[in-house]
């Protein structure tokens, strides 16, 4: 496949490019967190303890889950070779997909807000098509970290302070061949790492201010816990449809930057693009690792942001702490909902603050990092997950903080190792949005996994699902040493049949 490099790219499509990230991430999080909630308060089911399943709303936050990711399943493959056959030719692909998501995600929430009326079918309807909207703004970004370590673009350009650095690194660029070895040895780790702090800045704004905002317009405005809940929704669509604006004016282009066969776009059918990628995946050892480690990596992201605010819920409602509907009265589930947000954000902390040390990682051992996360994150979930007492949790104990921070530092390590060694491929620009949507697919069976069972587990068992999500870390553990064991034995094989030739 031809080689690809894409000029011109500026620190601000650089901005853009980590906007993205943060405004999907800050959006999900809010929306996964405020689930219980909106589900008790708007559409009015109570949780029951102990009665039928159909009231309990570790069931209900299972089905919208497993809704909400087979749209995103069905959805990415497709979402990714629509990016390829737009950049094949030459409508710059990423920026319109990542772009028209942030509308799709609008719509979404004013529905949410304005027009939701019933669990079923309305609040399923929504939530699928928030799915929509947040497959194909994350079905990109891996196209687009391709794009930027791909580009002229380099992060001595951020140091616009420097007399002539933005000047004189294009024309640095500008006298290098155009070929593999130069785009190989331009690593990545630095770009997925930035990356990952900006999703990880964004979940925490997110629990800063866009989770607490349904309490603070109670405060406010003095209305029901209901109507909070509902204005809340439009601020935050609001802020989706400015973030829709500012990436289709910033995002780069690839349309009339690209050096490649223009002929490829328009002799290859969309569903070839689709299949080529597939192909390409089954035989490349990398893209089956980042499958790998985009099924974990989403497990866990997921299992932060749903199960902890449940377990917390849990906690408050077992105390008879959430009896009440308005939030403005002490022995409702304020606390436990600022709680919630507590806790969620000290995983996101964790995950932010060490988001550098994970992009020097891959930068320094590559792809085996993804070996430590998986590790870390075995350990930290099961660690939670060893309690005696099968329906209930205390959250506020040490060992709780102390496990969730190291889930936290796990899901930020798997999101960065994985989106690198997809990325960091150097023969797969051309299909590299096919690849992103199979990314995107394995990340989506993980999800459905974890909020499957552990939504169906957590009614019987409320740390379940932190279980089910260590024995996800461990199969991974397992795959990482399996495919070193095999590198290790194909470079003996080589070396017993002589020299390598360089």
């Amino acid at each position: 496949m031809a080689e690809v490099r894409y000029k011109d790219y500026s620190v601000l499509n650089y901005f853009a490019f980590n906007f993205a990230g943060f405004a999907c991430i800050a959006i999900v999080v809010f929306l996964t967190a405020t689930q219980p909630f909106y589900i008790k308060e708007v559409i009015g089911i109570e949780p029951k303890p102990g009665s039928s399943k159909d009231s309990k709303i570790g069931h209900i936050i299972g089905a919208l889950g497993f809704f909400d990711e087979l749209t995103s399943m069905i959805s990415a493959p497709f979402l990714g070779g629509l990016i390829d056959k737009l950049n094949a030719l030459g409508f710059g692909g990423s920026r319109i997909v990542q772009s028209s998501s942030f509308l799709i995600i609008v719509i979404s929430l004013f529905g949410y807000a304005v027009i939701n009326r019933s669990l079923i079918p309305d609040m399923f309807i929504f939530r699928c098509l928030f799915a929509f909207g947040v497959t194909a703004c994350m079905s990109t970004v891996t196209v687009t970290l391709n794009e930027v370590t791909s580009s002229d673009f380099s992060l001595k350009m951020l140091s616009f302070w420097t007399k002539n650095s933005r000047g004189e690194h294009p024309q640095e660029t500008a006298d290098l061949p155009h070929d593999s070895a130069v785009v190989r040895s331009k690593k990545n780790g630095g770009f997925a790492g930035i990356l990952g702090m900006c999703t990880g800045i964004g979940a925490i704004a997110s629990v800063c201010i866009l989770i607490p905002l349904p309490v603070e317009i109670v405060d406010w405005t003095g209305t029901s816990a209901k109507q909070g809940l509902k204005y809340s929704y439009l601020v935050v669509a609001l802020f989706a449809l400015v973030s829709m604006l500012i990436l289709y004016r910033f995002l780069y282009s690839t349309g009339s930057s690209v050096i490649q066969d223009a002929a490829r776009g328009h002799t290859q059918t969309y569903w070839k693009m689709i299949r080529e990628g597939f192909e390409f995946s089954k035989n490349s050892r990398d893209a089956r690792l980042a499958f790998a480690g985009a099924f974990v990596a989403r497990a866990t992201t997921v299992a932060t942001t749903a199960f902890i605010p449940l377990v917390v819920y849990n906690f408050y409602y077992s105390k008879g702490e959430c009896k009440n509907s308005s939030w403005s009265e002490k022995d409702s589930c304020y606390e436990g909902y600022k709680f919630a947000a507590i806790l969620n954000g000290v995983a996101q902390t964790v995950a932010l603050v060490s988001a550098p040390l994970w992009a020097y990682l891959v930068d320094r051992f590559g792809k085996n990092t993804i070996a430590i996360a998986s590790g870390l994150g075995a350990f930290g979930s099961l660690g939670l997950s060893c309690n005696t007492n099968f329906e209930k949790y205390n959250p506020k104990t040490v060992s709780c903080f102390f496990f969730v921070s190291v889930i936290g530092l796990s899901q930020i390590g798997l999101v960065i190792c994985s989106m690198s060694t997809l990325s960091g491929i150097s023969n797969a620009h051309s299909i590299i949005g096919s690849l992103s949507g199979l990314y995107s697919f394995c990340g989506g069976i993980g999800i459905m996994v974890i909020i499957l069972f552990g939504g169906i587990i957590a009614d019987s068992w409320i740390l379940g699902p932190f279980f089910v999500l260590g024995l996800f870390n461990l199969t991974l553990l397992g795959i990482c040493f399996f495919y070193k064991k095999e590198r290790q034995q194909r470079i003996a094989d080589d070396e017993s049949n002589g020299p390598i030739a360089i």
